[in-house]
């Protein structure tokens, strides 16, 4: 039976416990999908989670039978509501159960939901090679691109003196248009299609949070900056310090025809978090971004793993004949003019 959970971070606290259990060579769950504390985007704070524990974006369920756990599933809503990200996907280790089979039916009621709630795409990110990938494809997901996470420790290379950006600007909420139109010009085509981003609204809330100032309790220390070269955005810059065990993260995007913007844009920003605290650094960046993966590696950063993004795109349900018309019994066409002319469809 799968059933859903709400106010507890349910796959959070198996995910911890499983890390744990690993450490001492134990196995307590199968993760296809997880949330690390460096893929999102944008969490809540500590204190809102602690405030909010229950997040109205996001959806878990949990797969049992007689009041034992065989797996979870865990999606987050997008700030436009039509698309959800699939955060957690698991399979506790079972005996008698196979894996396969739970997370077959939790992907399966996870696609379900979607549809019933008006949810357009499903997106999951899943490490590359794993199995667990033919489950993903048969059941109508799409790759569309890889993405690689780069770590950089403090101490493994000398930074320079901090370079002088002069078209270095701090965001504003009118360069919302202008960052959509550097994602359109770093983004190929079949990207752009299959994530569908076409408001630039929508795109800024999704990478950059709220548009307007949030108080430092709240914001968690996040800056966003754009080097604004005139005619376009010629690159964007996010940083999110690290609290806890949690490394810092940075976030680039680089206009291919300001390539030599990104490694000095990148040396600001590493040279800005460790300046506050010294802890490792992570950057997620896609395959094609060639320029800012250049300049990772030339600053220190190390490939650590590589994931593979996934979409599926959802069928609305007609759940009324009077949203679709054509499901009525009888249909009739007419055409009026020099004459009448009635057609019907029964």
């Amino acid at each position: 039976m799968i059933r859903p959970v709400l106010y507890v971070d349910l796959p959070g606290i198996i995910y911890a416990i499983d890390r744990r259990a690993r450490g001492k060579q134990h196995e307590f769950a199968n993760f296809v999908c997880w949330q690390e504390p460096v893929e999102g985007d944008l969490p809540p704070s500590p204190i809102l989670r602690n405030i909010l524990p229950l997040h109205p974006a996001s959806r878990t369920w949990i797969a049992e039978d007689h009041w034992r756990i065989l797996g979870f599933a865990q999606v987050y809503e997008r700030p436009s509501r039509h698309a959800w990200d699939i955060t957690y996907l698991a399979s506790m280790i079972q005996r008698n159960v196979a894996t396969e089979e739970v997370l077959s039916a939790l992907l399966e009621y996870c696609l379900e939901m979607a549809a019933t709630h008006g949810i357009l795409r499903v997106f999951a990110r899943v490490e590359d090679e794993r199995p667990e990938l033919d489950l993903f494809q048969r059941s109508g997901f799409q790759r569309y691109a890889r993405e690689l996470t780069y770590v950089y420790e403090p101490g493994s290379t000398s930074l320079q003196a901090e370079p002088n950006l002069s078209s270095l600007r701090r965001w504003n909420r009118h360069h919302a248009w202008g960052l959509h139109q550097l994602y359109r010009s770093v983004t190929p085509q079949r990207v752009q299609m299959a994530e569908l981003l076409d408001n630039s609204e929508e795109y800024a809330k999704l990478h950059v949070g709220s548009q307007y100032p949030l108080p430092s309790l709240f914001s968690r220390g996040n800056e966003n900056y754009v080097c604004d070269v005139g005619v376009r955005i010629g690159a964007w810059l996010r940083l999110s310090r690290g609290s806890g065990s949690a490394p810092h993260r940075i976030a680039l995007s680089v206009h291919p025809e300001h390539t030599e913007l990104a490694e000095p844009l990148l040396r600001f920003g590493m040279r800005r978090l460790l300046d506050t605290d010294v802890r490792p650094i992570y950057c997620l960046v896609r395959e094609y971004d060639a320029s800012v993966i250049t300049a990772l590696r030339n600053s220190g950063f190390e490939q650590a793993n590589i994931k593979v993004l996934l979409v599926r795109h959802i069928a609305l349900l007609a759940m009324r004949q009077s949203t679709v018309p054509l499901l009525e019994q009888r249909a009739v066409y007419g055409l009026k003019g020099l004459g009448t002319v009635n057609s019907s469809q029964n």
